[in-house]
């Protein structure tokens, strides 16, 4: 009995197979090719952080380049004297963008201003299984 339901549903099986008709949604292929519109089929982004430019303000002197001395508070004096530490210049050159003048490279997009998109993974083309017949190519 085991081996003619088997049978049966097998016999089924190819029958309907036969008579599917091809999806024209996928053109029997079962996978749908559109463009990413996350990124507009680039395949990249512009970065949000550096907004592109592949380089953000420094966090510690806000794009200055420059640091208030922390000895005179950014007076130059300490007491009647003139500040030990600045020498009376009030501030000191940024060590952490002192090559960059206020700015570091952008950590998100290491520096490129863009970045591959993770939806199509740069290819700018979005694959998925086709909904109509559930990627089988026949419906």
């Amino acid at each position: 009995m085991k081996r003619i339901f088997l049978s049966l549903a097998f016999l089924v099986t190819v029958v309907f197979t036969a008579q599917a008709q091809t999806c024209s949604r996928c053109s029997d292929t079962g996978v749908i090719h559109e463009t990413c519109l996350p990124c507009n089929g680039k395949g990249s982004w512009r970065c949000e952080d550096c907004l592109g430019r592949g380089v953000v303000d420094c966090y510690h002197c806000q794009g200055s380049g420059e640091l208030k001395c922390y000895a005179c508070d950014g007076t130059g004096m300490r007491g009647d004297q003139t500040c030990y530490n600045c020498g009376g210049q009030k501030t000191f050159r940024c060590e952490a963008c002192k090559n960059h003048r206020g700015y570091l490279q952008c950590s998100r997009c290491n520096g490129n201003g863009e970045g591959s998109c993770w939806h199509c993974s740069g290819t700018g083309i979005k694959t998925w299984r086709c909904p109509e017949c559930i990627a089988a190519g026949r419906i």
